[in-house]
């Protein structure tokens, strides 16, 4: 059987890349749109109030913004604006995360599909509780206004000014959204 070649033009391969492309982030963007979605205002607001309780017991402030709540074994909430908010459990021998989705404060939950135990740590349990999503939903919002919880964790020495001032940014990048009147309120 004869080889085939095919040969394309440099602007036929240019379309046949632009293609490829444009359906790779249109499938990548709705899979990460409907996976989870706690609001990236809502999950650097628990941050800075799990900052302040002590509940993060350190805060990165890499790529990745990770909330170290355990250290053995190592288990932190990860995410940013582009990664949903998400348990990891790491032990010498295994490693997995489950997603979260809902709404902080008190409405957290696994997101479908995702496992309610990664490692034999139990991220959700609905019969016992006990749990690390009780645990974050149970977190007082101490200060609602994001950029104030980081600014008190710092007072408090719970964290540096840097990583305070990083977060803070982070707040001021993504603000929250508009609240409804309360004219919208009623007419819904």
């Amino acid at each position: 059987m004869p080889f085939i070649t095919m040969k394309f033009s440099m602007s036929r391969l240019k379309k046949i890349s632009g293609f490829v492309l444009l359906f790779s982030a249109f499938c990548c963007s709705y899979a990460s749109e409907t996976l989870a979605d706690v609001a990236t205002r809502q999950a650097l607001t628990l941050y800075g109030n799990a900052a302040l309780t002590g509940l993060c017991r350190h805060l990165s402030t890499n790529r990745l913004w990770v909330c170290e709540l355990s250290d053995n074994p190592d288990i932190h909430l990860t995410f940013n604006a582009d990664t949903a908010l998400h348990i990891t459990v790491r032990t010498p021998s295994c490693e997995g995360n489950s997603v979260l989705d809902g709404e902080w404060p008190g409405n957290l939950k696994i997101a479908a599909g995702q496992p309610k135990n990664v490692c034999n740590v139990k991220i959700y349990d609905e019969e016992e509780g006990g749990d690390y999503v009780n645990r974050l939903n149970a977190l007082p919002e101490i200060f609602s206004e994001c950029r104030d919880s980081f600014r008190e964790a710092s007072a408090m020495n719970r964290l540096n000014a840097q990583t305070a001032n990083f977060y803070i940014g982070k707040c001021k990048r993504y603000p929250a959204p508009p609240k409804k009147s309360q004219d919208e309120d009623q007419s819904e």
